[in-house]
């Protein structure tokens, strides 16, 4: 009885230790979220929309998702708000629009004549296994923007949404971060798309 005790103890203490470092680890997303064509440069002219800082509610752990198989939490230390309202700032800019980014509430964007601010409602990415061999990576953002300004009789709002994923043998760090840019841009891009079509941004001549 006593031998059979400690061959079970012998057994189960490792299966115990594993279980608990992989239910404790995490799995980072790395880098940034950037445009595709890189640092767009400023256009030239006065500013024709200020886009202030997207709000977010941040886990105070940086936790934007989940790696179902291994338990474990998906990491990233940027800033959801900041970073989405940067992809659509180089969108615009990109399209000719002499966007500029500034910080929420700051002083002076009364004098600009587009006010562009927004809310990520939704900024995550997961993992999971869907069979033997295949590990799909999932990622989703939704934001909603509201554009104020002098040319509008009230504020216009508007909500994106995209996801995307990616399959593989096992999950990578680079497969979290490319799934989550590349459906962070195409929120990013419609958005842009949408503010040109509404004709309340426009192509610097």
């Amino acid at each position: 009885m006593k031998r059979a005790f400690r061959t079970l103890l012998l057994f189960v203490c490792p299966c115990l230790v594993l279980s608990a470092c992989a239910a404790g680890s995490s799995l980072y997303v790395p880098g940034n979220l950037t445009r595709p064509s890189g640092v767009v440069a400023p256009v030239a002219g006065a500013p024709q929309a200020v886009i202030a800082d997207f709000s977010f509610v941040v886990d105070r752990d940086g936790v934007i998702g989940r790696d179902y198989d291994r338990a474990r939490p998906i990491v990233w230390k940027g800033e959801p708000g900041k970073a989405m309202a940067d992809l659509v700032a180089g969108a615009l800019g990109e399209r000719g629009v002499a966007a500029v980014r500034w910080g929420a509430n700051a002083p002076g964007v009364e004098a600009v004549p587009v006010r562009i601010s927004g809310v990520v409602r939704r900024f995550e990415v997961n993992t999971r296994r869907t069979g033997n061999l295949t590990v799909v990576t999932e990622a989703f953002v939704n934001l909603t923007i509201t554009v104020e300004g002098t040319g509008l009789s009230a504020p216009m709002e508007k909500s994106v949404t995209s996801s995307a994923s990616l399959p593989d043998l096992f999950v990578t760090a680079d497969d979290l971060r490319e799934a989550l840019l590349s459906t962070a841009n195409t929120v990013a891009e419609e958005a842009a798309r949408i503010l040109l079509e509404a004709k309340v941004v426009s192509p610097s001549s």
